[in-house]
């Protein structure tokens, strides 16, 4: 019995040659086994890191959205389209993306009404827009000094306030992909908004 685990023993280290004698496994074909076993279970580890690293993100990234201020609105393309051509089927009011002429319109305060289809070009350059709709407000004017003081408080940049017929706001504030609707102005709102969008446009510009 002494004879057959002695055998057994030397047997573990020895692989059989092509006629059948043992032949002694090399201190390289050891270590070459073990460096593989060693990247394989690392391989294994790093894949487990990623996925692990990917989802905390896509959690933290769907909080930080559930949280964002406004409503998020699908993207409707950003196609140029003819000056003077009109767009009926935007998918929101005021609309946030979608067809649009190929300029935009200087950020600031306007006292007059502008085409739809500058001003989402504007969105699209990362602008903010907001819509005042004097018909549903009780006192627009009011409303227009604040509107203007808060537009000259971020130096007009990528802030566009323009009067507009707004289906079911009296103030909307617009931005790529992200809408807002008060009944009345809200200075922090408004700032929490722009604040969070601003330049947030898929086409980054200095205007």
């Amino acid at each position: 019995m002494a004879k057959s685990a002695s055998s057994t023993s030397k047997s573990a280290g020895t692989t059989k040659s092509s006629s059948g004698k043992p032949v002694a496994k090399s201190p390289n074909t050891r270590k070459s086994n073990s460096t593989y076993r060693l990247l394989t279970w690392g391989g294994i580890a790093l894949v487990a890191i990623g996925v692990l690293v990917g989802l905390t993100l896509l959690v933290r990234s769907n909080v930080a959205l559930a949280n964002a201020p406004g409503e998020r609105i699908p993207i409707q393309g950003a196609d140029h389209i003819p000056d003077g051509q009109q767009v009926s089927n935007y998918n929101s009011d005021p609309p946030t993306s979608g067809p649009h002429y190929a300029s935009p319109i200087p950020a600031g305060f306007y006292d007059a009404p502008q085409e739809d289809e500058y001003v989402v070009h504007n969105l699209e350059h990362g602008h903010i827009v907001i819509s005042y709709d004097c018909s549903k407000l009780s006192d627009c004017e009011a409303v227009k000094s604040q509107l203007r003081d808060l537009s000259n408080s971020y130096r007009n940049w990528k802030v566009t306030i323009i009067p507009r017929e707004n289906r079911d706001a009296a103030i909307g504030v617009a931005a790529w992909g992200w809408l807002d609707k008060l009944d009345a102005y809200d200075e922090s709102r408004i700032r929490q908004f722009i604040d969070a969008w601003r330049d947030k446009g898929p086409e980054k510009t200095m205007e």
